[in-house]
C-alpha cells in the first residue's frame, strides 16, 4: 500500500495579489507528485473574527494544518526585503520541533549576504554583522538536514518523493 503523503505549503504565497490562483497552481502542482497540498487558506473562517480574534484563529488554525501535515514544503524567497517571510520561520520552526521534515525552496540563488545592503566586508550599512556563510538564509533555517534547497516548488517535491522513498525503502 502506498504511503499518502500531506504538505502544509508554507511561504508568503498567501499574500501575492493573486494568492487563490497561485495556491491553486502549487496544489494542482502537489498532486501530480502524489502529495496532498494543506494551504494556510484552507477551510473557513468565523464571519465574526477581526482584529485580534481573526490573527488568533488564523495562527491557530494554520498549527493544526502543520500537526496534520506529513511534512512541510516552504517558500522561503525573499519578501519585502533580503530576508524571508518571518511567519514562514515560524511555522518551520514549529514543525521542526514536531518532528517533521521541511523541504525548501527559494525563487533566488543569492546567499543572504548576496542581497544585504552592505557597508565594508561583512555589516550592512548600519554596522550590524551579515552573517556569511553562502547560505540561502539565516543557518537556523538554511542548515536543513531533510533535503537540500530547492530552486522552485517542483524542485522541493522531487527533494520531498526522494526523501519519502528513501524511508520506505532505506538501503
Amino acid at each position: 500500500m502506498p504511503l499518502t503523503i500531506s504538505a502544509y505549503l508554507a511561504g508568503p504565497d498567501v499574500f501575492a495579489p493573486d494568492a487563490e490562483d497561485r495556491l491553486a497552481r502549487m496544489g494542482r502542482l502537489c498532486r501530480r507528485h502524489g502529495v496532498t497540498p494543506i494551504t494556510p487558506i484552507d477551510g473557513t473562517v468565523p464571519p465574526n473574527l477581526v482584529g485580534l480574534s481573526l490573527a488568533r484563529h488564523i495562527k491557530a488554525a494554520n498549527l493544526d494544518r502543520i500537526r496534520q501535515a506529513s511534512c512541510v514544503i516552504a517558500n522561503i524567497s525573499p519578501f519585502r526585503g533580503p530576508n524571508m517571510d518571518p511567519g514562514t520561520a515560524y511555522e518551520i520552526g514549529f514543525a521542526e520541533a514536531l518532528g517533521k521534515p521541511v523541504f525548501l525552496w527559494s525563487e533566488t540563488d543569492q546567499s543572504l549576504r548576496e542581497r544585504t545592503s552592505t557597508g565594508v566586508g561583512d555589516v550592512d550599512d548600519n554596522g550590524w554583522v551579515i552573517e556569511n556563510f553562502g547560505l540561502a538564509e539565516n543557518l537556523m533555517i538554511s542548515v536543513n538536514g531533510t533535503a537540500p534547497l530547492a530552486t522552485s516548488l517542483r524542485a522541493a517535491l522531487i527533494n520531498l518523493d526522494a526523501y519519502f522513498r528513501r524511508l520506505q525503502h532505506p538501503h
